[in-house]
């Protein structure tokens, strides 16, 4: 076996221990038995617990990210373009059950969960990014408010991961019904608000 294959052996059985276990609780012992390597081998590829979870982390953002900005970028503005984005977002989140728990249910240590803030404002960026252009697009004055954008952006990335931790806990929902609720919470307003209007108060 290659390094590099090693490698990605002790990722996969890292990535099923993490998501099992949480941080803590997951040995390397634990996680060479699973991969087939020795904990020497092991330490030759990650010097710590916390270097291997960190890459565990980042190889799954990196997908997370990619997955999103491939599918809003070949969407049209507005609703497609939401609904695209929200489609790949769940697409994850369904089909990397481990990945996700990883990325945000076991995220109890302090450098992890500094890296998942860095992750939730790069995602929140992208939102305000891609709700200027649409303004622009549409003759709106969004680009003049952006704290006003970067709430809505944050509001945005909280409400959606808080419904896919409720998810992650409920499977029996199919994705459809997920997607359609989400839709119906982030689209409804955001279409209106597309519009130039405002709560009157």
């Amino acid at each position: 076996m290659s390094a590099a294959d090693r490698r990605e052996a002790i990722l996969d059985a890292a990535r099923s221990a993490f998501a099992e276990r949480g941080f803590h609780k997951t040995s390397l012992d634990s996680v060479a038995e699973r991969a087939g390597v020795s904990k020497a081998l092991l330490y030759e590829h990650f010097s710590s617990k916390r270097e291997l979870y960190v890459s565990m982390l980042e190889m799954h953002v990196h997908e997370l990210v990619e997955r999103i900005s491939g599918a809003v970028a070949g969407a049209e503005p507005g609703e497609p373009r939401m609904r695209a984005g929200l489609e790949a977002f769940f697409g994850f989140v369904e089909e990397r059950r481990g990945a996700w728990r990883i990325m945000f249910r076991n995220s109890d240590d302090p450098d992890v969960s500094i890296r998942l803030d860095r992750l939730r404002d790069e995602v929140a960026a992208a939102i305000v990014q891609l709700m200027s252009e649409d303004a622009v697009a549409k003759g709106l004055d969004f680009p003049k408010m952006p704290q006003m954008v970067e709430m809505i952006a944050q509001q945005l990335v909280g409400a959606m991961q808080s419904l896919a931790d409720w998810w992650d806990l409920r499977r029996d929902v199919p994705r459809d019904d997920v997607l359609q609720v989400a839709m119906d919470f982030a689209w409804m307003g955001q279409e209106r608000l597309s519009r130039g209007e405002r709560w009157a108060g």
